[in-house]
């Protein structure tokens, strides 16, 4: 798993621990998408599934914090336009451990009416990166497990930064914490 330093852990999105496939949707590492490493994508990228247990479709990424309390999650996401024309845009569910997983809206308009005219989505292709938080709680220190499904089609995860009063502000976020093996 990852280890958090001075109050941030960030991995990379191909450095997942597990990727948890059914037979309609698998995972893909796309090599050199993102600002920093590679990405990650659902496969194939026109289905949508609205399930977040545990057996269906999810990357889930071991980490090790060493404080405990309220927490952002940062994920970083390619730009993605609303290509299904889904009403609601484009989710993604994101949770720790056990609790109820939360689900975000990766889309800031899901259809406006000229892209050229909006700021946000303008900022993001700009920016070659689309960074929404969440906040979760760890109830303890030590080894967690944190969890994101792909509800919607479109979802392109580049990485993932927790921060639980660490991060410093960057262009490219913070690197890669160290990977570290561990046997039982």
């Amino acid at each position: 798993g990852f280890v958090e330093s001075d109050g941030c852990i960030s991995i990379e999105a191909e450095h997942y621990t597990k990727a948890i496939s059914n037979d309609s949707i698998t995972w893909q590492i796309i090599p050199n998408l993102g600002r920093t490493g590679s990405s990650v994508i659902p496969v194939p990228v026109s289905l949508s599934h609205n399930s977040t247990t545990d057996s269906d479709r999810h990357l889930e990424y071991e980490f090790y914090s060493i404080t405990k309390g309220n927490v952002n999650i940062n994920l970083y996401c390619s730009p993605t336009l609303n290509f299904a024309n889904l009403s609601s845009g484009i989710k993604y569910a994101i949770s720790i451990d056990d609790e109820n997983p939360k689900i975000i809206n990766l889309t800031n308009n899901q259809n406006p009416p000229d892209l050229n005219y909006d700021p946000i989505w303008n900022k993001w292709v700009a920016e070659n990166i689309n960074i929404q938080t969440s906040e979760h709680n760890l109830t303890k220190p030590g080894k967690h497990v944190l969890k994101i499904w792909a509800i919607d089609p479109g979802i392109v995860l580049q990485k993932i930064v927790i921060d639980s009063g660490g991060m410093k502000p960057s262009y490219l976020g913070p690197p890669d914490n160290y990977l570290i093996k561990y046997e039982n």
